[in-house]
Order: structure tokens, then C-alpha cells, then sequence
């Protein structure tokens, strides 16, 4: 365990849906750095599974580090505590379908995950935008007001740094109100007044050997993106899903703490942003700093011309 004397001295995140993937992940290297880490869920505790049972057992059980908290991030009165004093959130809440989207993300096996997938378009008609989910969440709810909410409550508690986890494109079969509430949440993030720095993460489809089923998928999608490159990317959604490359969630996590600790990452990170991040702490080539850069290099172009 952290020393109460060390941990008083360590700069506090809190990782709203620290039990889940990339959360997980996220809290896992916040740790091993130092941080003093409240996880933020409405289960409280992750499960320990066989995949994972090392990060609960020592001497690499680092769960025991992190204040696995219980709370709804839509209601700030139960997560009062967990944010007064934070440095840093990191924000990875979201769904991918509003109605069997557990079911989906923990499939064993391509027939199930063909099975789950087929059962949550056929319970939602994507014209029919006044149908609720039967199991009340919404993309609306979920993907956009979470983070909204919690980065209000941040701006009134001084947090420096607000991390949004999005995504780079609109999956196939996923309707496309998936995309647009993450579009409005990065729009509000990045309007914010509060004065913390925004940093939004858009990465491609994630990996992770925690669910089995995104490894084979993962390993078809690094070829293709690699014989494919740029060349489709910008078009329909199964072309950008083949054209860009996955990205592992152990990965994301450390582009993710690399850029909080880094003070000049801001604005809008993308994929090879996140693989720049991950691999070069110091990078001052990603975010905000990327359009500064391409405009720079613009110039440079047409004063040459």
C-alpha cells in the first residue's frame, strides 16, 4: 500500500468507469506512477476474472491501491467526495448499442458476438429516434451528458485536466446518434469555461485480452489497415473501420496519463496521435499542437510556391 505520507503528496485522478475496459487500464497505470486513484462506477468494485486475477493478487495487486468508489455520474451529490482535490478525470464512460450492449462487449466467441449484435439492431429501429431503450440508456445520457455533467462538476472544483474518451468514426451497423452525442460532448468540453484543459481521445476500434473476442478482430484490422493506409479513411464506415488501425486499451491508457502529464497536450488527440502519445511522453506534435504545426507547415508550402 501507498504510504498515507506519499499519498498526500500524489496528484489525484479520478477515472469515471474505472471498472471498465479502458478504465481499468487507465487506473492500472495511474498507479503505477503514483497517482493516488478513485475509480468512479455504479458497480464500485471491478470482478475479478482469470484474465485478470494478477491485478488483484500480490505482489502485483495494484486494485488494492485505487478507491474503487460507488456512484451515478449523472447525480454529482454522490460523487461530492470523490472530486474535491482532483488534479485529473478521466472520463471513459460510454455505450456502443443502447439495448444488449453487455452482452456484446463480453461475447466468447464470433457466433455470439454475430448473435448479440443481430439482437440489439432488431430491438431498435435507428428512424424511430422516439423510441427508448428498454434498458434506459441512451447515447444521449451515456456518451454525452456523463461527461458533461461531470465536467461541470470539475470546473467548479478546479480540476486542471478533463479527459474525454470518443471515438474516431461511426462503427458499421451502430446507428449514427452513437457518434453525434460524442460529437456534442467533445463540442461542450472544448467550449468549456471553467478553465481546465480539454483533451479528447479518438481512437479506432479497441483491444484488450480481457475480451478474448476483440483480439482476432484487432489482428484483422492491423493488416488491413496497413495494406489499406489513408486511402479510405474520411469514407463509409466499413472502409474507415478497415483503413485505421486498432489500438490496445493498455495503449490508450498510457497515451492517456502520458498527455495529463503532459502539460502542452490539449484539444482533440487522434489515432496517430494516441500512437505518438504512447510511445513519446514529451510529444508536443498531437492535439492542439498538430493544427498549429500542419498550419505552420501550410505556410511554409506557400511561401515556397
Amino acid at each position: 500500500m501507498v504510504s498515507p505520507s506519499f499519498q498526500a503528496l500524489a496528484k489525484k485522478l479520478l477515472v469515471v468507469g474505472g471498472t471498465g475496459g479502458v478504465g481499468f487500464q487507465v487506473c492500472k497505470v495511474a498507479v503505477a506512477r503514483g497517482w493516488d486513484v478513485t475509480s468512479l462506477s455504479r458497480r464500485g468494485k471491478p470482478t475479478m476474472t482469470e484474465t485478470n486475477m494478477s491485478d488483484f493478487v500480490a505482489p502485483q495487486g495494484w486494485t488494492q491501491k485505487v478507491n474503487w468508489a460507488q456512484g451515478d455520474s449523472l447525480d454529482p451529490s454522490s460523487y461530492k467526495e470523490a472530486i474535491v482535490g482532483t488534479n485529473a478525470v478521466v472520463h471513459t464512460v460510454g455505450i456502443l448499442l443502447e439495448d444488449n450492449y453487455k452482452e456484446v462487449l463480453h461475447s466468447q466467441s464470433f457466433e455470439d458476438l454475430t448473435k448479440n449484435i443481430q439482437s440489439a439492431i432488431r430491438g431498435s429501429n435507428p428512424l424511430d429516434t422516439g423510441k427508448k431503450p428498454k434498458s434506459g440508456l441512451t447515447y444521449e445520457r451515456i456518451n454525452r451528458d456523463t461527461a458533461i455533467t461531470v465536467a461541470n462538476e470539475a470546473g467548479k472544483e478546479g480540476v486542471d485536466t478533463f479527459v474525454y474518451i470518443s471515438a474516431a468514426f461511426p462503427p458499421p451497423m451502430v446507428p449514427n446518434r452513437y457518434i453525434t452525442t460524442k460529437r456534442e460532448a467533445e463540442h461542450a468540453l472544448l467550449t468549456n469555461t471553467t478553465g481546465f484543459r480539454p483533451i479528447i481521445f479518438r481512437p479506432g476500434f479497441l483491444s484488450t485480452p480481457e475480451r478474448p473476442i476483440t483480439l482476432p478482430l484487432a489482428g484483422l484490422l492491423k493488416v488491413s489497415s496497413a495494406i489499406l493506409g489513408n486511402s479510405l479513411k474520411g469514407t463509409i464506415p466499413f472502409a474507415q473501420a478497415a483503413s485505421t488501425p486498432p489500438v490496445g486499451m493498455d495503449v490508450l491508457a498510457r497515451a492517456i496519463m502520458n498527455a495529463i502529464e503532459n502539460p502542452d497536450i490539449k484539444g482533440i488527440v487522434d489515432v496517430d496521435g494516441i500512437d505518438e502519445l504512447a510511445h513519446n511522453p514529451d510529444s508536443k506534435t498531437v492535439g492542439a499542437n498538430k493544427k498549429k504545426q500542419e498550419l505552420v507547415d501550410e505556410k511554409k508550402e506557400h511561401k515556397q510556391e
